[in-house]
């Protein structure tokens, strides 16, 4: 283990003390690394602006100097110049060069003088016409000095034209360097000396704030942190040497005689943690609502302390409050228990991740017929019929805080028998842990009562059509008397038939006998009694199907049948008999207000039609059926769904029809809205969810 690792360990992550000395150690170097940089910064600003400054004087007075020299042509008078300019401290580089970047004269080396300016920034200035400065190191010296140059472009002028002509813009580039070092060592000594400040300030600071955490803060916290352990380990003593109460005795203190008092003579807790008491004649509320009142008493002007002292305080209320708690929540484990046991319905609790079952009541036990260890090994979905992780899947998409409710799902008994219940569900704590109560309630005689109701319903659907259905069943049974009749006649003759001939005849008894056929097993698993069980369905199947039942009824009525069914819908959780029955009902309403448009308004009825459309909008199985019939009055299209509800005549229908169907619709999570207008329509519109095959998998 490293030195660093093993300090950490023990003085740091350990001691509060130690954590307050860094952070504010911490802090003070901050901030005086921040300043110290901020000084830096300013002098090296400083430094470079008073350079440029020298060097722009430097440069016009050599512009100024060598006008006139090199006007007359004395150019060991321009260079006598530059080398006495050269003699100024600190001046590292003087010199001229041409327009071609060869140095003419050289005020520091007259060894440079025509030899090409090696320098990034003198030919950068002769480039760009314009000031050049930056900072470089100086060529061929073996102590890679530092320096600041600054390169001014001499511009070709009126006078200047006489010895270079008018066509160049730039005739040279005086260059002027400054040594970085004395600056450098300037800038060295200021942030030593900032430095060594901070180490002081750094060391006297934590001196003293040791001195006084000990005293005032760390001392105390261990106090508390001792009492603490105490209390999580059961042995705390309000009053014990470890934590010791304040005796504050608030009825000398006020003069106070209320002996029915709560806080009368109690030395337990401060007064103004007690609920109740009555300092102002009525009984105060309870801590920390009282608090905002007790702030103005002297008692507690006198007495509330530092933040050690009310964190003491803290810890002997905090004591008080859990020994109440504890009775309370005694008391309320005992009362939840009755609760769980004696409710009717069998519940369960069950985690929230893994859906494990982690309790259940008393009629859990008898309505499963499970032991309480059984269930405990299991989970919640291997209760249903067929688990297919539908119910699961419902809860996993709740949101906090939302509870749910899923209807008609079949469970299972331990010896095989299936029931019906309804699932509420509600998201819970348990045992410190997300967790999920749920109650199931059994519903299953409901369910075959609505069972028995739906089938008696498509009993009368069937005997309302049954001349249709005959008229169904006459046409192949006619193909039949007709070609049995002409296959006796031609052997009463005795005359032969001939092969097509009656390969002809064939075909066609074959053919209507399994239309007959076909009609009657439709019929027949029409008839038969549906639970609500649910899989996978195309919708179209069931649409589709209404009309083999209701087809000849509606060309018997001349109402044009519209079916705009998209294919390869998604498919939805339903039942194909139940649906149907649903369809059923809608299509034989709009041909009853057809009828009804056609009795009202005769002639003028215009065309009588029947659409249905299917497709895919928003996620979601779209069913629309609208007709062209006599619309439903709007005060009374809110009352539609009720049961035994009808706008017909007596006799011709039970009110039953769309109740029942609304049943259906909800039961496999869809919706049924209705738009109608009179004398022009109506439109029943059906939305259905799309099932999620990948979730189910």
């Amino acid at each position: 283990m490293s030195f660093w690792t093993n300090f950490k360990d023990r003085f740091i992550l350990r001691s509060l003390r130690a954590k307050i000395i860094l952070g504010v150690g911490l802090i003070l170097l901050t901030v005086m690394g921040a300043f110290n940089y901020y000084i830096v910064i300013t002098q090296v600003e400083r430094h470079t602006k008073e350079n440029k400054k020298m060097a722009l004087e430097i440069s016009d007075t050599v512009m100024k100097s060598i006008e006139y020299p090199m006007l007359d042509g004395d150019m060991d008078k321009v260079q006598a110049i530059l080398e006495k300019l050269g003699t100024l401290e600190d001046l590292e580089v003087v010199h001229l060069c041409d327009d071609s970047g060869v140095i003419k004269y050289n005020g520091i080396d007259r060894h440079d003088i025509n030899r090409k300016a090696i320098s990034k920034i003198t030919r950068e200035a002769l480039s760009a016409g314009k000031l050049a400065q930056g900072m470089e190191t100086k060529p061929l010296d073996p102590k890679a000095m530092k320096i600041l140059r600054y390169s001014i472009p001499i511009h070709n002028e009126n006078v200047c034209y006489k010895c270079h002509g008018s066509e160049k813009h730039v005739l040279g580039v005086l260059s002027v360097g400054f040594s970085w070092d004395p600056i450098q060592k300037t800038l060295t000594s200021v942030r030593d000396q900032n430095i060594i400040m901070a180490m002081m300030s750094l060391t006297v600071v934590g001196f003293f704030l040791t001195l006084w955490l000990n005293r005032y803060v760390t001392r105390p916290l261990v106090r508390l942190t001792q009492a603490a352990d105490e209390i999580s380990h059961g042995r705390y003593i309000l009053g014990s040497e470890k934590l010791p109460g304040r005796a504050i005795q608030c009825w000398a203190l006020l003069d106070c005689d209320k002996m029915n008092c709560p806080a009368y003579k109690s030395n337990r807790i401060p007064c103004w943690y007690v609920s109740g008491t009555l300092c102002r004649g009525e009984p105060s509320g309870k801590f920390p609502e009282k608090l905002a009142e007790c702030a103005k008493c002297a008692v507690y002007q006198q007495h509330k302390g530092d933040e050690i002292i009310r964190l003491q305080d803290s810890f002997q209320h905090m004591l008080y409050k859990l020994n109440a708690y504890e009775e309370e929540l005694r008391t309320s484990e005992e009362k939840y228990r009755l609760l769980f046991n004696a409710n009717p319905d069998p519940i369960f609790i069950i985690g929230r991740d893994n859906f494990k079952i982690l309790d259940v009541n008393e009629r859990a036990l008898e309505r499963y017929g499970y032991s309480r260890e059984e269930l405990l090994e299991m989970s919640f979905d291997s209760l249903g019929h067929k688990p297919t992780g539908e119910v699961i899947l419902g809860f996993k998409e709740l949101s906090p805080g939302q509870c749910g409710f899923f209807t008609k799902k079949r469970h299972t008994h331990k010896d095989g028998r299936s029931f019906y219940v309804n699932i509420t569900v509600c998201p819970a704590r348990y045992m410190g842990m997300d967790a999920l109560i749920v109650a199931t309630s059994d519903i299953t005689e409901s369910v075959e009562k609505e069972a028995q109701l739906i089938q008696a319903g498509k009993m009368t659907t069937i005997g309302t059509m049954a001349s249709g259905i005959a008229h169904e069943l006459n046409q192949p049974l006619n193909v039949l008397k007709i070609g049995s009749d002409f296959l006796l006649k031609v052997i009463k003759r005795g005359e032969k038939i001939d092969i097509e001939e009656l390969k002809t005849v064939a075909e066609e008894i074959n053919s209507h006998v399994d239309r007959a056929s076909g009609i009657i097993n439709h019929l027949r698993e029409f008839s038969r009694v549906s639970m609500p069980m649910k899989s996978p369905l195309d919708i179209n199947g069931p649409i589709r199907d209404v009309f083999k039942v209701l087809g000849q009824q509606l060309r018997l009525h001349q109402v044009e049948v519209r079916l705009e069914l998209a294919e390869n819908l998604p498919p939805i959780m339903a039942d194909h008999n139940r649906l149907e029955q649903v369809f059923i009902n809608l299509v034989t309403n709009a041909l009853d207000a057809i009828d009804e448009k056609v009795e009202k308004m005769g002639p003028e009825a215009g065309g009588m039609s029947v659409t249905i459309k299917s497709f895919l909008e928003d996620g979601q199985v779209v069913v629309v059926v609208s007709d062209t019939g006599i619309g439903i009055p709007d005060n009374v299209k809110d009352k539609i769904f009720e049961p035994f509800f009808t706008t017909k005549e007596v006799g011709r229908g039970t009110g039953l029809g769309m109740s029942i169907s609304y049943g259906i619709v909800h039961d496999y999570g869809g919706t049924i809205d209705v738009k109608s207008e009179a004398d022009l329509g109506t439109t029943f519109e059906l939305r259905f969810p799309v099932h999620n095959q990948t979730s189910e998998s």
